[in-house]
């Protein structure tokens, strides 16, 4: 999506002022300065409508979501790759998934999760685990499990 062009609001302003100025000097003239004066409103009209699909693009930026998890009395706050893969491993304990798996688990449309971003996933996860960081386990050659 090509990002609108963002004209600050004084220089719109100062295009309009600029266009009734020209319009009174050139009030003489008739249909050149109605002319000119139309395009500068033009201009405004572009430079103020430009500024407001910039504001409305900047609202609708998507921003990760998170997730508040208590395990135990802990709180937790995990990204949505971390807690579906925390989930995927918790819906079957000391069941081992592999990388394939998780990876296809985790997946969504607007976060692809590859093979390669599985390890540094489960280590942001452990990491945010803290003293439950060990019920995510390694299970040599297949994956990863998870320990209840």
């Amino acid at each position: 999506m090509e990002r609108p062009l963002h004209v600050p609001e004084k220089y719109v302003a100062l295009a309009v002022h600029y266009s009734r100025v020209y319009h009174k000097s050139m009030n003489n003239r008739g249909s050149l300065a109605e002319e000119i004066s139309r395009q500068y409103a033009d201009i405004a009209d572009f430079a103020r409508d430009a500024s407001r699909r910039m504001t409305q693009f900047e609202e609708t930026k998507p921003s990760p979501p998170f997730y508040h998890v208590a395990l135990g009395l802990v709180p937790l706050k995990l990204g949505s790759v971390e807690f579906r893969i925390l989930r995927f491993l918790a819906s079957k304990p000391y069941h081992p998934f592999s990388l394939r798996g998780i990876a296809a688990a985790a997946t969504t449309t607007r976060f692809p999760v590859s093979e390669e971003d599985v390890s540094q996933h489960i280590a942001s996860l452990r990491a945010q685990l803290g003293h439950f960081r060990d019920y995510v386990q390694t299970v040599p050659y297949m994956g990863y499990r998870f320990k209840a």
